[in-house]
């Protein structure tokens, strides 16, 4: 039998200090964007209160290639602030009016 290597991503949710708070794994030719929602749903807070644990986040900070409305929406609707950079696109930075280079005024 002949085992094939198989490559798996591991997403994992932490809180600003680094402590973990939730993991799970993919396949590595998966999209990582989509396992954002999976992994909030697999929170689960400790606090030092009784009753059953806290499961709402305040904040998500994320680095912008998460970043999209539809995702931003769907943090809002569950209470939780979205902390994403936004995208720069290369093609848009010049929206002006464009210059015309003529022949030159001094000759």
């Amino acid at each position: 039998m002949v085992a094939k290597d198989s490559c798996v991503l591991i997403h994992t949710l932490t809180q600003g200090s680094g402590m973990p708070l939730a993991n799970c794994t993919t396949a590595a030719n998966g999209n990582e964007r989509e396992q954002v929602l999976p992994l909030l749903n697999k929170v689960k807070l400790k606090t030092l209160k009784r009753g059953r644990p806290r499961k709402k986040l305040k904040v998500l900070a994320t680095d912008k290639g998460y970043d999209s409305k539809e995702k931003r929406a769907a943090l809002r609707k569950r209470g939780i602030r979205p902390q994403i950079p936004k995208r720069v696109w290369k093609s848009r930075k010049n929206r002006g009016r464009p210059i015309k280079i003529s022949v030159p005024r001094f000759q």
